[in-house]
């Protein structure tokens, strides 16, 4: 792996990581079933990612830091804890944050990687990440307006298509 390639993936891994923290802080903080129960998948899909890309790096013989995921767990606490006190919606756009960049390292991983033996993975992870920041976007806005609304559900099917982020994000893989 070249040392280009290597940075980015040990950047998506870092913040793989922070994200894990951050959610699993708010798991136990919430008593909102759909909310934990989307955190909950969200962390485990991000464990799944971490754990590929610290194969990958033991199989290329690339040194993981061990104070990375020490910070991770530290930052992802703290973040968590401070953002909890400002509410669910606040949490969300934190989340929608993080995703959106590690979505911009995994686009230019994409595109550096087309012949590569990665770009499945990276494709998997990208799209994994896409509907991550979709989710939190969208449950942000429910949650800000959750007064005026009836349910969740009903929401969902009455947005307008054109409205939608993932027709846009779809719109740019193609």
């Amino acid at each position: 792996m070249d040392e280009k390639r290597t940075a980015k993936l040990k950047r998506i891994y870092e913040l793989e990581n922070l994200q894990i923290h951050y959610y699993q802080s708010q798991l136990s903080e919430n008593d909102d079933p759909v909310f934990n129960k989307a955190l909950f998948k969200i962390v485990e899909a991000d464990k799944k990612h971490a754990k590929f890309f610290t194969e990958l790096f033991r199989e290329h013989n690339v040194d993981i830091p061990l104070i990375t995921a020490s910070i991770a767990d530290i930052a992802g606490s703290i973040i968590g804890e401070a953002i909890e006190l400002a509410g669910q919606e606040n949490i969300c756009k934190i989340g929608f944050a993080l995703e959106n960049q590690i979505l911009e390292i995994y686009a230019d991983l994409v595109e550096e990687n087309l012949n590569s033996d990665l770009l499945d993975k990276l494709l998997d992870f990208k799209i994994d990440k896409e509907f991550h920041a979709l989710w939190l976007q969208h449950y942000a806005h429910y949650l800000k307006h959750q007064k005026s609304q009836k349910s969740y559900s009903n929401n969902l099917i009455q947005d307008s298509i054109e409205d939608h982020p993932t027709v846009n994000m779809n719109v740019r893989l193609i």
